[in-house]
């Protein structure tokens, strides 16, 4: 793997695209990502033009980005059978709407190298902005306006944001790490995956750290064929494994952050024993409860955007046991896909992933940086929002987009064969 780019020899279009992508997970200012995408849309026209709808056939060729086109085109028409058309319209839009943009850009535009350049570039991207994070830890400077400091080095984003950014960056530097055969490379990308863990644990992101160690199990369960371990090899990755678990926990404690697990636990115990749902996560196990039960109502087309919201706002309201404000959030992302667009939008983007993850299935190194990115994903997703949370929620569609260039070739190969 070759990082030393020479600029001047790549044409300044992609250039542009590889700045887009560094400064995606930063989000400096709202108006970012619609300036960028707009720009970049605008260039893709101009470079393209007569070739455009040649282009666009590209998007129905390919299973992974046909089932993404179909659930983002099933959220725009879930706003039909929402109360008011007009608000799910608007709902949708806000998230989706440089989708449209991106999706056909990236795809037709990007090469094999350069979309897996852009892939190192967003995990490059995610590691800088981890050690911003340990630079305000360590006390270098703090920021006042996001109340982020020694206690809370979250940065210019929440650490909501920010947690998912470093569980990401940790398994995803790991395995370019080892999938490098260049030994420096190795090093540098196994150093990156250890600044990516040292933010995560210095941040208040609870729900990212357990779905780093949830990831790391899941990965390596299901594809333990796959690791082509010697002995040797194999209890060398479970000491480093044990280390860092270890350490983990270690600075957990230290940092006073290992109570947060307790309270956890303790909320718990109440639901099960008292029926009381207390604190963060207690109020996420009611949210839950309150998802399971409008979604047995409308289970295959959802409630439409924003109604699904409305009704648990209701809930909430009637209910004489719920002493709490009135949240507009299930704080679960499954609960909240499906719950506003029933099984079929939620089946049609759980689809498009599991079937961009079979046709990586033979590049070993994109296929778990795909696993890292959307198994942590997955995870998080259990108790916070992710594809409703920006900008996390373009980096995720974007990445998919390389990967699926990625897998793309790999198809074409196969086919021409």
């Amino acid at each position: 793997m070759n990082l030393m780019i020479n600029l001047k020899t790549i044409d300044n279009y992609i250039l542009f695209i590889y700045a887009y992508f560094f400064l995606m997970p930063w989000n400096f200012s709202k108006s970012q990502m619609g300036v960028f995408s707009v720009i970049l849309f605008i260039w893709w026209i101009i470079k393209y033009k007569g070739k455009i709808l040649s282009k666009l056939k590209l998007l129905f060729k390919f299973l992974p980005i046909l089932l993404l086109v179909l659930f983002i085109s099933f959220t725009y028409l879930s706003s039909l059978w929402s109360e008011s058309v007009v608000d799910g319209f608007k709902y949708v839009n806000k998230f989706h709407k440089y989708y449209i943009l991106i999706i056909p850009v990236l795809f037709t535009s990007l090469n094999l190298q350069e979309s897996k350049n852009c892939i190192k570039i967003v995990i490059v991207s995610f590691v800088s902005y981890s050690l911003f994070s340990l630079l305000i830890y360590f006390g270098f400077f703090t920021i006042s306006d996001t109340n982020s400091n020694t206690l809370n080095p979250k940065g210019i984003m929440g650490y909501a944001i920010v947690t998912q950014y470093m569980a990401i960056g940790c398994l995803s530097s790991f395995f370019l790490a080892f999938y490098t055969n260049n030994r420096n490379i190795k090093y540098l990308f196994y150093a990156f995956s250890l600044i990516c863990l040292s933010a995560l644990l210095v941040n208040n992101g609870r729900t990212a750290q357990v779905a780093l160690v949830l990831s790391i199990i899941s990965i390596f369960m299901i594809n333990l064929n796959k690791f082509n371990f010697s002995k040797k090899k194999f209890f060398s990755y479970l000491l480093i494994i044990t280390f860092c678990f270890s350490t983990f926990l270690y600075y957990l404690d230290k940092d006073g952050k290992l109570s947060r697990y307790k309270s956890a636990y303790k909320q718990i115990v109440k639901v099960i024993d008292l029926n009381k749902y207390d604190g963060s996560f207690g109020l996420r196990l009611y949210f839950n409860k309150v998802g399971y039960e409008v979604i047995k109502e409308n289970f295959f087309f959802g409630m439409g955007p924003e109604d699904n919201v409305i009704e648990l706002e209701n809930i909430q309201k009637n209910d004489k046991n719920y002493n709490h404000r009135i949240f507009s959030s299930y704080h679960s992302e499954h609960i909240d896909l499906l719950t506003r667009y029933g099984f079929i939008g939620y089946g049609l983007l759980l689809s498009s992933i599991i079937s961009l993850l079979y046709y990586l299935r033979e590049e070993k190194k994109y296929y778990f940086i795909a696993l890292s990115f959307y198994s942590c994903i997955f995870y998080i997703s259990l108790a916070n929002a992710t594809f409703s949370k920006k900008p996390i929620n373009y980096i995720l569609i974007s990445v998919f987009i390389l990967l699926a260039v990625i897998a793309y070739n790999k198809f074409n190969e196969k086919e021409s064969v």
